[in-house]
C-alpha cells in the first residue's frame, strides 16, 4: 500500500490495545445469571430440558431414566456489528490518535452485547418451550406448581414472598427442587429498595426496631439495563451452580478488524480506512424455577 508501513503498523497497534484494554474493563453482570452454552462451530444450539429430578435415587432394581421433554430450548446466533470511519487524510497527517476514544467505545460496546442480550432475555422472555409464559403463575412440574411471576412492586414483603415461594418449589416428582435465591437484581431506580431489603442492619417493624432477618441474604446486583420501561422491573434469581436462570450463546466475541489497503473500496473511491468489529450470539431466559419476575 502507499500509506506508510510504519505508521499504520503504529496506528493498528495502538487501535488494537485501545479495543482489548477497553473490552477487558467494561464493566459487567451478566456472569452472574446466565451460563455459556454452545460454540464458535454451532449457529443454532439446542438444550434439552430434563424433567426436575433434584436427588440421587436409591438404586433399586434398574435404573430410572430422566426423561427429556419433547420440546428443546433452541438458540439461534444474531450477527452483530460496530463500525467507524477514518479519515485517510488524518492518517497521513498524524491525527489518527483522535480516533483512540471511539476505538476504546467499541471495545465497551463489543462487552457489553452479552449484557444487553441476557437483560433482553429476561424483560422480553416470551414463551417458554412448553407454550406457556416463561414468567407465569400457572406452570406445572409434574402436579408441582412453579409459580415465578409477580406484578407488584419490590418490597420487603414482596422479596420475601418471592424468596420463600422459590424455596418451596418441588420436581415433577413431587421432591424439593432445593432452589435457594442467592441473587436480586434491579436497575438503579431501585438499587435504594433493594439495598434497605438485603444490607440493612436494623428494619421497622410493629412499631419497634428489629434485627433485618434478610440481612445478607441474598447479593443486591444493579443492571444499568433495567431503565425506561423496564425500571420497575426486579428479579430474584438463583445463580450459583452449573445451571442458571438465562442460557447466553456467545458464538464469537467482538474483535477488531481494520480495511486499510489502498485497493479497499473504502480507501479508494472515499479516502476512508474503515475499523469495526462483528459479533455473534443470543441468549434466552432458560430455566422457570431459577428466577422469579417481578413484571411491573
Amino acid at each position: 500500500m502507499d500509506l506508510n508501513k510504519a505508521k499504520f503498523q503504529a496506528m493498528v497497534t495502538s487501535f488494537d490495545l485501545a479495543f482489548k484494554n477497553a473490552f477487558t474493563a467494561a464493566p459487567t453482570v451478566y456472569g452472574k445469571y446466565a451460563m455459556t452454552v454452545g460454540d464458535a462451530s454451532h449457529q443454532i444450539v439446542e438444550l434439552p430440558f430434563f424433567e426436575a429430578f433434584a436427588f440421587m435415587r436409591k438404586w433399586v432394581g434398574d435404573r430410572q431414566v430422566k426423561n427429556l421433554m419433547g420440546a428443546k430450548l433452541t438458540l439461534r446466533e444474531d450477527a452483530f456489528e460496530d463500525t467507524i470511519g477514518i479519515s485517510k487524510r488524518d492518517f497521513e497527517c498524524d491525527n489518527w490518535s483522535l480516533y483512540a476514544a471511539a476505538i476504546s467505545q467499541m471495545g465497551e460496546n463489543g462487552a457489553a452485547l452479552w449484557d444487553r442480550l441476557c437483560t433482553e432475555a429476561l424483560v422480553n422472555a416470551g414463551n417458554w418451550i412448553d407454550g406457556a409464559a416463561f414468567f407465569s403463575t400457572g406452570r406445572k412440574y409434574g402436579k408441582s406448581t412453579i409459580s415465578n411471576k409477580t406484578t407488584s412492586a419490590l418490597s420487603a414483603s414482596t422479596f420475601n414472598t418471592a424468596y420463600e415461594t422459590m424455596c418451596s418449589y418441588k420436581g415433577h416428582n413431587g421432591e424439593s427442587l432445593g432452589v435457594v435465591p442467592d441473587t436480586l437484581m434491579v436497575g438503579p431506580k431501585l438499587r435504594t429498595t433493594a439495598f434497605e431489603i438485603l444490607n440493612a442492619k436494623l428494619i421497622a417493624s410493629g412499631g419497634a426496631t428489629v434485627d433485618n432477618p434478610n440481612l445478607g441474604l441474598c447479593e443486591a446486583v444493579i443492571n444499568p439495563r433495567l431503565v425506561g420501561d423496564y425500571d420497575d422491573y426486579w428479579f430474584l434469581m438463583k445463580t450459583k451452580g452449573a445451571i442458571k436462570p438465562v442460557a447466553l450463546q456467545k458464538s464469537k466475541e467482538a474483535k477488531l478488524t481494520v480495511l486499510d489497503n489502498d485497493t479497499d473500496e473504502n480507501v479508494f473511491k472515499r479516502g476512508e480506512i474503515l475499523a469495526g468489529t462483528e459479533a455473534y450470539g443470543s441468549a434466552a431466559a432458560a430455566m422457570p424455577h431459577l428466577v422469579y419476575g417481578g413484571i411491573l
